[in-house]
């Protein structure tokens, strides 16, 4: 049997703290320096909320360098269910899972890159608005839009102000979007990388035949176990947090 360092099953945590800057979050210490504050009935709720509507909501939005964000955008992590109590101090206790063929038509794994090189980063970010044109004038015919699309090629990476100023929500492609700048660190607190993140870019809809499993603690599956009950939501695995720890 091989090793299983990855799952089938892609969970989405449910318990998003409040009180964090997300912004300047580069490792999940940075989360727990932050005060996060976790409650496991709000996650609770909030699981409820996304079963009734069939949709992970795409609400956040993350700093890849200076002047270029991402677009808001929805995660699941591939992490064995062994390792979903790694992910409890940061995102709580209550988790989704969906099953892979549902997650590999909407998500694309993070892209990890170090924050020490940072500087060198920032260099192979395409500027979005001139990325944009190129791709139009190539589709467009003629010999003249793809002279013109040659000639703005070489200003694609460039980051000087006078490119900066054409519209700094404009810098990165498709691909920044999926990239996440962190430290690399053998002390699993200080680094992202551990996370396995997968990210989908809007919302996403599902059925509820996409989900495999629900994970949360005993002292809220009664609520959790109400709503599936109500909604209709059958033959899905219905997992105890303390049953994960103990596993």
């Amino acid at each position: 049997m091989s090793q299983r360092y990855y799952s089938n099953i892609y969970w989405h945590f449910t318990g998003s703290p409040k009180g964090v800057d997300w912004s300047i979050a580069r490792c999940p210490k940075d989360i727990t320096d932050q005060g996060a504050i976790l409650d496991d009935s709000v996650a609770a709720e909030t699981l409820s909320l996304i079963l009734a509507s069939k949709s992970l909501w795409a609400t956040c939005t993350e700093k890849i360098a200076e002047g270029v964000e991402t677009e808001k955008f929805c995660c699941v992590t591939d992490i064995p269910l062994k390792d979903l109590p790694s992910h409890s101090p940061y995102y709580g206790k209550v988790a989704i899972g969906f099953k892979a063929e549902a997650i590999h038509k909407h998500f694309i794994p993070v892209l990890y890159l170090p924050a020490q090189n940072l500087p060198a980063i920032e260099k192979l970010i395409p500027n979005r608005k001139i990325s944009k044109m190129i791709s139009d004038l190539l589709s467009s015919s003629g010999s003249f839009a793809e002279q013109q699309a040659m000639k703005l090629m070489p200003l694609a990476y460039q980051h000087t102000e006078s490119v900066k100023e054409l519209d700094k929500n404009e810098i990165g492609g498709f691909y920044s979007n999926f990239v996440k700048i962190t430290n690399f660190d053998s002390d699993p607190q200080n680094t992202y990388y551990r996370e396995r993140e997968w990210r989908g870019i809007g919302n996403f809809n599902f059925d509820y035949g996409d989900i495999e499993a629900v994970v949360a603690p005993s002292s809220v599956l009664p609520a959790i176990k109400e709503k599936l009950e109500e909604l209709g939501i059958k033959n899905i695995n219905v997992v105890s947090w303390e049953f994960v720890e103990e596993a």
